[in-house]
């Protein structure tokens, strides 16, 4: 009976992995659909495979659980039962069974076995796929991200050029400068702070921060020191944040002031004027409070949430965070309390500041020397 039981369930199992052979469909239609359906399409499907490969795991998880406690139950009798009447034949089988077979009931344990580990193998595959949907989802946001920034960096005629702040040989740099997206709010502003896609890590030490990093081309963070010889040069200095969450909603918020110390000073955010805008002010409370890296901090803030930042145990913003795709279930990303909460973290972030008077590249203002237009960076 044992041999036969092996055979059945070994071509039950074997039709269950030939059933389960999903990678390669799989990766198959995540290639297909790359280039052939929307986002948010693509989304549907991935969450349909996956609803219906849970549900056909449970389902072969629960059949063939319950028919091997059936076989289990047929089977569960003392080995050599039919041989009590004679003692020494027992005696006899026993000894034959240690050496040369084993009872039925070790058959079907065996085989339990054997079919729990197959069924734990197709659950690690399905484990597997829905990492690679899950890939595939994301590969495909930094992909739009990317080309709905570079579209918009054409709108807003965005340009790098040399910026000259003062005659010391640290006062003359590189900036990129656009127009606000709110057109209201004019052009002229020189970026300090790009994200949109993930693809420039900003869990980084104080010299980094400091220095600056990244490329003008794509994601970046100016520079501390060059943001206070800026901002610091002559005249007040506004705010613009402009934030966009992953379903391509934007917001923003302005500040008629600000500045920042020197890094004697640690870069203390020093002013921040009257906000105002569609975000909400999630910057007010870090007013007053020192720049912190991982290396360069009081507290534990940079190395809990994987950024820098004004931090006040912690924050109501951060945009310097870990690069996180939306909806979280811990606290985490780029965040922007009043505008999507703590909890979802945001596609694309950008703070600018400019002097509260338009510069006249001609005769006022700090002086400008044109580079290159945006693209050729």
């Amino acid at each position: 009976m044992a041999p036969v039981l092996l055979v059945i369930l070994s071509v039950a199992i074997g039709g269950c992995q030939a059933g389960f052979n999903l990678i390669r469909p799989l990766q198959a239609i995540a290639s297909a659909t790359e280039s052939t359906i929307s986002s948010a399409q693509l989304g549907l499907q991935m969450m349909e495979l996956k609803f219906h490969i849970d549900q056909s795991i449970e389902y072969l998880w629960t059949k063939f659980r319950g028919m091997l406690e059936e076989l289990l139950e047929e089977k569960r009798v003392p080995c050599g039962t039919e041989l009590q009447n004679d003692i020494e034949m027992l005696k006899e089988k026993l000894a034959l069974a240690s050496t040369d077979q084993e009872c039925p009931n070790e058959d079907i344990d065996r085989l339990r076995e054997d079919v729990l580990a197959e069924l734990k193998a197709v659950r690690e595959g399905q484990r597997q796929v829905s990492e690679r949907l899950a890939n595939v989802s994301a590969s495909r946001e930094v992909k739009v991200a990317r080309l709905e920034h570079q579209l918009r960096e054409t709108a807003l005629s965005s340009q790098v050029y040399m910026l000259t702040v003062d005659e010391t040989e640290a006062g003359s740099f590189f900036v990129k400068s656009s127009r606000a997206a709110n057109h209201a709010y004019g052009d002229d502003w020189i970026i300090f702070q790009q994200r949109y896609d993930g693809t420039v890590d900003f869990y980084r030490n104080w010299t980094e921060y400091r220095e600056g990093f990244g490329d003008f081309g794509g994601e970046f963070w100016l520079g501390l020191e060059k943001l206070y010889r800026l901002v610091s040069s002559g005249p007040a200095y506004e705010l613009m944040i402009e934030l966009e969450d992953f379903q391509g909603v934007t917001a923003f918020e302005h500040y008629s002031d600000f500045l920042i110390g020197n890094e004697r000073e640690s870069y203390m955010l020093k002013k921040l004027g009257k906000a105002s805008g569609t975000a909400g002010d999630s910057l007010a409370i870090h007013k007053g409070k020192n720049f912190s890296t991982y290396d360069h901090s009081p507290n534990e803030c940079p190395t809990f949430y994987r950024g820098a930042w004004w931090f006040t145990q912690c924050y109501d913003a951060h945009l310097n965070a870990k690069y996180l795709i939306g909806k979280q279930t811990t606290r985490g990303g780029n965040i922007w309390h009043t505008f999507r909460g703590s909890f979802e973290s945001l596609q694309a972030t950008k703070m600018m500041v400019r002097p509260l008077q338009t510069i006249d590249r001609e005769q006022t203002g700090p002086k400008i020397e044109k580079l290159v237009e945006s693209g050729q960076s």
